[in-house]
């Protein structure tokens, strides 16, 4: 097994190669995922002390950012829900493509399960809850409203706490002000966080030349999703510092390039594949696997150049995400 010295040296090619096994339907997600583990991973560190994951979704990114590896037969589609007008995109459809679990899939196959763990993992689904249970990266779960008091969470009882979620919430003032009610005095708190200027890259902003509802199916409701928390890095520094929170430490990434691919990605053609997906599991098993090899080596072949920064910073691209390591 490879030590957390190894695992913080791993590439963001390493990243999008394991990544691309859960997530090999939707390879943007797997590209966005290794740009962020390599720079995550690094900035938690070996996470001593008490660790927390606020936010932790189905835990399937975090388990390979932490050094975890799934076998090649295991991905995030065996239990999804959809139908095959899903390209017609609706915001309560949307939502619920994995708010599903199959009965009895408690098993994950994996190839290396990571050494490092969280104390906690807060979730605000039971779906993720039961997900995330499988994959033995949290020793407990909590699920509750993160745009609520986290009563379940005690006073100053963590070292360090991950966020790659916060600009889902609604209330992000209210998580920020909780997080620093659990975090230790001196305790770190790393998350990303989108810029403002992003929101200016995205194929939303055609809506008054193009068909709007064509540009609705294309962003199935991404733009919203961003622009609900998207700051410029001054507003970030103030917010966190009305919260009581000190930066130390701040890092761009997520290339425009990177950004532009994962903006819409293969997205709309998720109830196509998804059809493709049931019918070879229907099959032989050895074909869906053939072939799911086949889409991965492919994936990685063409996105493999998006995970080396260096050419597009000679380039001049713009970084649209921010990084930002905390302290209370």
């Amino acid at each position: 097994m490879s030590t957390v010295t190894d695992r913080m040296e791993t590439s963001r090619r390493d990243y999008l190669k394991r990544l691309l096994t859960p997530f090999w339907l939707r390879p943007e997600s797997a590209l966005w995922y290794a740009h962020e583990a390599f720079l995550a991973s690094k900035a938690l560190g070996p996470m001593e002390g008490r660790s927390l994951e606020l936010g932790s979704m189905d835990g399937t990114a975090t388990f390979v950012m932490l050094g975890g590896e799934f076998s090649p037969e295991f991905d995030v589609y065996g239990n999804v829900k959809w139908n095959t007008d899903s390209k017609r995109w609706s915001s309560l459809e949307a939502s619920d493509y994995y708010d599903t679990v199959k009965d009895g899939g408690t098993q994950v196959a994996i190839v290396q399960r990571s050494a490092r763990q969280f104390d906690t993992g807060l979730v605000w689904k039971n779906t993720h809850a039961e997900k995330a249970a499988r994959l033995g990266i949290y020793k407990n779960i909590v699920n509750c409203d993160p745009n609520g008091p986290l009563k379940a969470l005690k006073d100053a009882d963590y070292d360090c706490i991950w966020g790659p979620n916060l600009y889902w919430i609604d209330n992000l003032e209210g998580l920020l002000r909780e997080a620093v009610r659990v975090l230790k005095p001196g305790g770190k708190f790393v998350t990303v966080v989108p810029d403002r200027a992003a929101l200016a890259m995205m194929l939303h902003n055609l809506k008054t030349e193009a068909d709007p509802n064509w540009i609705k199916d294309l962003d199935r409701g991404r733009f919203e999703n961003i622009s609900r928390q998207a700051r410029t890095l001054q507003e970030w520094k103030l917010l966190f510092t009305n919260a009581g929170l000190k930066v130390q430490r701040h890092e761009t990434f997520l290339p425009k390039p990177v950004f532009s691919v994962n903006d819409i990605g293969l997205r709309p053609m998720f109830p196509v594949f998804m059809d493709i997906y049931e019918t070879l599991k229907k099959g032989d098993a050895a074909d869906l696997a053939r072939i799911k090899k086949s889409w991965v080596d492919t994936c990685f072949h063409f996105l493999a150049p998006l995970c080396d920064v260096a050419w597009m910073e000679r380039a001049g691209y713009p970084k649209v995400w921010h990084l930002f390591e905390l302290s209370r």
